[in-house]
């Protein structure tokens, strides 16, 4: 017993500081979260497609022999644009009125590109380069291989915008707000680590994660142990056999230790150290679209009315056939088949798709509402409706597709059931629809958080003393 009083007061005294850091960082992070450029912010900076006097003389860009992942359509400063990504995942952006590959996007055009980001987010301002850059704090994730490097515009508004936009494709990626910004260094930054020069070390990153969080995981479970132990054998009519501080960090430890316990081992399986939950299931190999096959979708849509309002075309293929999702501003998507005429998913198409992904003959249901797997939280929002079929296997593996271009929206099988249940249910209480809504899950989460940090601020106090 007395070496695990020891081992548990000085695997406080290192690590009680960043234990502290990640319950206050996450109180912050439920209301303020990564900077993510949302979908719908991105179509709404888009102008109307307009492909009038393009499409032609594209076969040194496009020979018929390429192979492509895939396509989109969009307007760059007043252009169209098409933007390919090739077989090896690399990107590419041709001008679609010259048939000429542009290997860099001018700053002008980019500035154009932030301006009317600027504008659709409201903000009538100036808008100016700051830099160019392939990475900072806030270009660590969510930005395609072939995207860097990037352009950052300084939005002259209220709320400190800027904006990032590829110098390779011309897309906006990224915007940040001040108020992001502040937040971000008391949230996202110390919860996950995600310091910039730390993070673009990616396997170290991972290793540093990994051991803090084993070594939080112990002293949470020591401390738990340690505190029944004390409240087992503590004196006749105490509630503990401390007083002062102690108390105040065996109380909390005692009532609400096992919720630091789950929380730091639940963050721990975010990581998925050593790939104990790695999924099984293999998507399917993506189809690959010949250069011939993209002239002639081009082409037909160069003839054929696009839909109202659309600002976006991407290619989706499907059953070896091309197909497109043309976008309004508003988010609205619409499937047009390879001549530019709408041809919404039918079932038949998604059996068949179905059978491509799980070699077997399921039959898809079409879900109007989220189910235990498939749901959205709060700001991470998932698309409805969805088709979902589920198989017969071991596993009951399931298969989720998009009821719109009937690509693959996710694949739950055994290890990711026990990743949604260890590491969302527990880490963000996050177990059923009545517990994500709010304000009673802010509820909930805050007395559950002000306790846990109590636990780990007055641990690391009691460190910092001991130090002393």
């Amino acid at each position: 017993m007395r070496w695990l009083i020891l081992i548990h007061r000085y695997l406080g005294i290192a690590i009680g500081i960043l234990m502290t850091a990640w319950c206050v960082s996450g109180i912050v992070m439920m209301y303020v979260g990564y900077p993510e450029l949302a979908r719908t912010d991105r179509l709404l900076a888009l102008r109307p497609l307009e492909l009038r006097d393009c499409c032609t003389s594209l076969d040194d860009p496009l020979p018929d022999a390429a192979q492509f992942l895939s396509f989109q359509l969009e307007m760059l400063a007043g252009r169209p644009v098409l933007r390919v990504r090739s077989a090896d995942g690399a990107a590419g952006l041709i001008d679609l009125r010259t048939g000429r590959r542009i290997e860099s996007v001018p700053v002008p055009q980019a500035q154009a590109v932030a301006e009317d980001f600027a504008v659709s987010s409201g903000a009538r301002a100036a808008v100016r380069l700051q830099q160019t850059l392939d990475y900072d704090q806030w270009t660590l994730e969510g930005i395609a291989r072939g995207e860097p490097p990037l352009y950052r515009f300084a939005v002259n508004d209220t709320s400190g915008t800027e904006a990032y936009v590829s110098v390779h494709t011309g897309r906006l990626v990224q915007r940040t707000t001040a108020r992001q910004r502040f937040w971000n260094w008391l949230g996202a930054i110390p919860h996950w680590l995600y310091f910039v020069n730390l993070r673009r070390n990616g396997p170290l990153w991972s290793q540093v994660v990994v051991w803090t969080s084993l070594a939080g995981s112990f002293l949470a479970l020591t401390g738990l142990y340690l505190g029944i132990q004390r409240f087992v054998r503590r004196p006749r009519g105490r509630w503990s056999p401390y007083r002062g501080l102690l108390l105040w960090h065996h109380l909390p430890g005692f009532i609400a230790g096992v919720f630091a316990l789950t929380w730091v081992a639940s963050g721990l399986i975010s990581m998925n150290p050593w790939g104990f939950l790695d999924s099984t299931a293999e998507p399917p190999q993506p189809t690959l679209l010949s250069g011939l096959q993209v002239k002639q979708a081009l082409a037909a849509l160069a003839r054929a009315p696009l839909p109202h309002g659309c600002v976006s075309v991407d290619s989706a293929a499907l059953n070896g056939h091309v197909y497109l999702i043309a976008a309004t501003a508003d988010g609205l998507r619409t499937r047009l088949d390879s001549q530019g005429s709408p041809s919404p998913l039918s079932a038949a198409q998604v059996r068949q798709r179905v059978r491509e992904i799980a070699a077997a003959n399921l039959t898809p249901e079409l879900l109007t509402h989220e189910d235990a797997y498939y749901f959205s939280h709060h700001g991470d929002i998932v698309a409805l409706p969805v088709y979902r079929a589920v198989a017969s296997d071991a596993e009951q593996t399931r298969y989720y597709i998009d009821a719109v271009s009937g690509a693959i929206a996710g694949i739950v099988d055994g290890n990711s059931r026990w990743y949604r249940w260890l590491h969302e249910g527990l880490h963000r209480m996050d177990f059923t629809p009545l517990l994500r809504t709010r304000p009673l899950w802010d509820v909930i989460m805050w007395v559950l958080m002000s306790a846990v940090t109590t636990i780990c601020c007055t641990g690391a106090i009691l460190g910092i003393r001991r130090l002393r």
